[in-house]
């Protein structure tokens, strides 16, 4: 039978990913040939769409080229069936959470492994020691990826070991072409961003004065509403003219984003090359903050012989970068929305800056002066190399060899002026610190790969891999500065230096053997066994998996209009340590010592961490059922996967009772998590022609529960979910675990909650009632996107759609925002518009009453919003002039207008922040999810690009 190899296209739109497409040829029918797309693992190891039994997707570099992205991760947003995604937004360079079927672990980020070009670079944690996050993610060209494969069960992912556990993102960059003259590529592209959603209104002047006078009547001092607002403006020496929008006094009019790129590709019969360069400079919506990068990327093959080839690659990357304070509350300018009332200048009548008529104690705080005189900066030097050889030993036999590495070294800094805000509590405030970051992994291989009879494909593999992470860090702060100049130098109290060496290390084996049968069964099996030197006594473990596939399409019985049809399954166990890429958690096996703090010249010795020499892996144990399907001519294609991903002996940090100053806690095994999801990726060619319509989209479900857990009763998700989250044994995970809120009284207007979960009783003391599991977490159930795209000659026009669906979020500053009088800031509108009077008695808030001694606006239900939304993600339409210039020497030029994050839709009318928003405030850490911490919002951007070939 003629069988032909068809590559899927189910993200050409929507996420440009190939799936695994077999076209069996029909009767009187010829058959056409196209490449398919191979993911390459450790070991030079290949995931074969043609015998496709994982579940794993390949976004195209069609997704990342011209992009105006920060961090190549935001590019897989809603691009990925089972991958969530939140973001700190428009503060580039920051961390970003990503998922992929749920989350797996209770501590350490739950970000799927990063390998680039065979290197290990980690999981896109945090690096930054002054700075409030920094995403290494960040350093990489988005122009310079060929593809981006999305691996996410454990056939896929056991190859990577313990560190592959929560998923593996392998990333490959773009290499030369043999027997090619050189080609060049340059383009550029310009972005006008603002704010994406934000429906927060805060009052003006007048609103904050009414609103002032309102709690006076409400408090029975005035029973004219116009004296007792004419009284607060006095009390808060109100000029009688100011009307300040602090929001907008601290952005700049317009946030520009600039692209510029440039590459050269071409070889010759022996040798190919691609040699990359990119400046991206972006000036986000905060005044005096910039991210700027320029990237260097190479890549070199070269053809020793026909037997041995070799391929080097190393890219170079420098960002600088100045930022602020998000998670320093009266520091972080996005806060000035509501800690400065809008009554009082940003400047005074001379033009300085209003330093001492701010109120509510918020005095020196002015943010523009510390936008201007204080500072948080720092810049990453970034080297990624890794040189491959591969050699075929003898007829059937190969060897491979990969040496990778990855430097980074930051440079960090921040100043706190002596004349202003926390600076003029020091008397001025100086942080530098150098640190440098080294891992190297070395991966050998042995092949034996071989058909027998035209019938039996045949691959074994057996390798090794030696990996090493080292961590240096070198730096001081000092405060009461004798000169108000940024530097170490002029610290004349409270010099605190430190120096950190970290260093962890992991040697594995593995093997894997694939077998297939008249390319109708597919079988693989593969063993790895892994040590790392963070454990205690039990340091090595033993993970494997299992997988077999069976094309029915090859079958006789199976009718003619199936082009593809492939069953498949798989099974594994794959080792975990959480914590593994976060440093200052290496040694928690081991009991530690320390020195304490200087304190009138005496000095003592205690213990830091108790250690755990019976620490061992987590263990995450997968299946994964798929169906593989192209119909009528591969005009509609779908892929099914239903999943289960169990965590076994998931570590946590343990509480113990100790002496004073000694240490409460220690990390230990503690419970089983619980993962169980379906996936489908669809796409359907309406039209096929001069006229093309093509359609694509995902959709993904996940359930993530608490299995079992040691601790007894619930463990408090405190300080970053404000006490409204918890994890206990049989609730999802980080479920919302609150008081529940009863509305308000509309007799006395006070705030009411429920007594319990039977909702029988109320009352007005939020602490009398009991915190009530909600049944909803800040990770969404259901995910969906979808991709329509129309082709008509040389034009192109496509609107890419995000959904999720299910889950809940919180504004972790609601109850200052809307305190209900207990703190003179600045309010949403809704405490003066939609507050209990007595002639507003149906409203939605509280009695507004000064100084409120009530706790009506702590952590309940109160505060709680469904984060269900629609995005239209990117629309993007494009015209290509193709070989019109040809004369001119110039072989393409595209023009394409690109619009991000332009829409937003949401289903709770009472959402007023944007629900894929991520806190920093808990790191790299899964508990910042569905968190609005008023770090920067997301951005809608709209851009304009060119891209010349010549």
């Amino acid at each position: 039978m003629n069988v032909k190899l068809r590559v899927l296209t189910i993200g050409v739109l929507f996420f440009s990913g190939h799936a695994l497409m077999a076209q069996k040829a029909k009767r009187d029918t010829a058959t056409k040939t196209k490449d398919i797309e191979e993911v390459v693992l450790v070991g030079g190891i290949k995931l074969d769409p043609a015998v496709k039994m994982g579940s794993y997707t390949v976004v195209s570099k069609a997704n990342f080229e011209s992009t105006p992205v920060a961090s190549v991760d935001e590019v897989l947003n809603g691009r990925v069936a089972g991958l969530t995604f939140s973001t700190n937004g428009g503060d580039p360079g920051s961390t970003n959470l990503i998922t992929i079927r749920g989350v797996g672990s209770l501590i350490g980020t739950p970000n799927p492994l990063y390998v680039i070009d065979g290197v290990v670079v980690g999981k896109g944690s945090d690096n930054a020691q002054v700075m409030e996050s920094w995403n290494p993610l960040a350093s990489i060209d988005p122009n310079s990826i060929e593809k981006v494969a999305v691996l996410k069960d454990a056939s896929a992912t056991a190859l990577y070991g313990a560190r592959g556990a929560n998923g593996v993102i392998v990333i490959t960059t773009k290499r030369g072409r043999f027997n090619q003259k050189t080609r060049f590529n340059v383009s550029s592209d310009m972005s006008v961003q603002d704010i994406a959603f934000d429906k927060q209104k805060y009052m003006n002047a007048n609103e904050f004065l009414q609103w002032g006078g309102q709690m006076l009547v409400n408090s029975g001092a005035f029973t004219d509403l116009q004296a007792a607002t004419a009284q607060f403006a006095e009390d808060n020496n109100y000029d009688g003219v100011s009307d300040e929008n602090w929001q907008e006094k601290v952005q700049r009019r317009t946030s520009i984003v600039n692209t510029y790129n440039v590459s050269a590709t071409g070889g010759g019969e022996n040798t190919s090359f691609r040699l990359g360069g990119s400046y991206y400079q972006n000036e986000p919506l905060v005044l005096n903050s910039n991210f700027d990068r320029i990237s260097l990327t190479s890549a070199i093959d070269h053809k020793i012989s026909d037997k041995f080839n070799l391929a080097f690659n190393a890219n170079f990357t420098n960002v600088e970068r100045k930022t602020y304070d998000d998670g320093g509350a009266y520091r972080n300018p996005w806060l000035t929305n509501w800690y400065i009332a809008p009554i009082y200048p940003a400047y005074n009548p001379d033009g300085t800056y209003n330093q001492t008529n701010l109120g509510n104690g918020n005095d020196f705080f002015n943010p523009l002066a510390i936008q201007e005189m204080d500072f948080m900066k720092g810049s990453i030097k970034t080297f990624v190399s890794s040189v491959t050889a591969d050699l075929q030993v003898m007829k059937n036999v190969y060897a491979n060899s990969l040496f990778g590495v990855q430097y980074q070294a930051l440079d960090e800094k921040t100043y706190w002026d002596p004349r202003i805000g926390d600076g003029l509590t020091y008397n001025g405030y100086v942080l530098e610190s150098r640190s440098s970051a080294f891992d190297w992994n070395w991966n050998n291989s042995l092949s034996y790969r071989n058909t027998f009879n035209d019938r039996h494909e045949v691959q074994a593999y057996l390798g090794m891999e030696y990996q090493e992470h080292k961590y240096y860090s070198l730096g001081a702060q000092v405060d009461n500065l004798s000169q108000p100049i940024p530097y170490i130098s002029f610290g004349t109290d409270y010099l605190q230096p430190w120096e950190d060496r970290l260093k962890w290390t992991q040697i594995s084996y593995y093997s894997r053997l694939n077998y297939n049968l008249d390319k109708k069964y597919s079988f693989s099996a593969q063993v790895r066994r892994d040590g790392n030197s963070t454990l205690g006594l039990k340091k090595y473990g033993n993970f494997w998996s299992v997988a077999g596939a069976w094309t029915m399409s090859e079958e006789n019985f199976i009718p003619e209009f199936f082009n593809l049809l492939t069953l498949r399954a798989n099974y594994g166990e794959i080792g975990n340590i959480p914590y593994a890429d976060q440093w200052y958690v290496q040694y928690n096996a081991l009991a530690l010592v320390s020195p304490t703090s200087l304190y009138a010249a005496d000095q003592a010795t205690t213990i830091s961490q108790p250690g755990n020499p019976d620490l061992r892996w987590e263990v995450s144990k997968q299946y994964n059922l798929g169906l593989d399907f192209t119909i009528f001519d591969n005009i509609f294609n779908a892929s099914i996967d239903v999943y289960q991903r169990k965590t076994v002996d998931a570590i946590y940090s343990y509480t113990t009772a100790t002496t004073a100053g000694g240490p409460d806690s220690y990390l230990t095994n503690v419970g089983d998590i619980l993962n169980r999801g379906l996936e489908v990726t669809a796409g359907v060619k309406p039209f096929t022609g001069e006229f093309t319509w093509l359609i694509d989209g995902n959709f993904a479900y996940n359930k993530n529960t608490v299995e079992s857990i040691s601790n007894p009763g619930q463990i408090d998700l405190s300080g970053v979910s404000n006490s409204m989250r918890a994890i206990s044994e049989g609730h999802l995970l980080g479920e919302y675990y609150t008081y529940e809120w009863a509305g308000v009284n509309p007799q006395t207007g006070a705030g009411m909650f429920w007594t319990d979960a039977s909702h029988t009783e109320t009352t007005t003391n939020r602490t009398a009632a009991q915190r009530v599991w909600q049944g909803k977490t800040p990770f969404p159930k259901y995910t969906a996107g979808l991709k329509s795209e129309f082709r008509y000659k040389k034009f192109s026009l496509s609107a890419f759609f995000t959904g999720q669906f299910e889950y809940s979020v919180h504004n972790r500053w609601q109850n200052y925002i809307l305190g209900d009088g207990s703190a003179i800031n600045n309010q949403i509108t809704d405490a003066l518009y939609d507050s209990w009077t007595p002639s507003n008695t149906t409203a939605s808030n509280p009695i507004q009453l000064l100084n409120n001694p009530s706790n009506a606006a702590g952590p309940s239900t109160r505060w709680m919003r469904d984060g269900d939304h629609i995005r239209l993600k990117e629309a993007k339409l494009s015209y290509s002039f193709g070989n019109v210039l040809k004369d001119a020497g110039v072989d393409n030029l595209t023009l394409y207008l690109r619009g991000v994050n332009l829409w937003l839709y949401t289903f709770d009318k009472t959402l007023t922040f944007d629900p894929e928003a991520n806190s920093n405030a808990a790191g790299a850490s899964w508990a910042g999810k569905g968190l609005y911490d008023y770090t920067s919002p997301i951005m809608r951007s709209v851009s304009f690009g060119v891209s010349l070939d010549f």
